[in-house]
């Protein structure tokens, strides 16, 4: 294999291993997500709030600084 041909496949390597980080950095985010919704539902019931009310209470807060 010549240098060019060995060098465009460790190139090709690396793209691969790029983009399967990419895929396991949006995994990882998607479950994130997923367990504050959760969690937040789990608070919606516990309290009896209706996602109004949430929105209501998020936007009568103070911006933080």
């Amino acid at each position: 294999m010549t240098k060019n041909a060995t060098f465009r496949e460790i190139e090709r390597k690396l793209a691969e291993s790029l983009a399967q980080l990419e895929a396991k950095k949006e995994a990882a985010h998607i479950c994130e997500e997923q367990a504050f919704s959760d969690e937040l539902k789990t608070l919606m019931k516990t309290y009896r709030l209706s996602a109004t009310d949430v929105l209501g209470i998020i936007e009568s807060a103070p911006e933080a600084h």
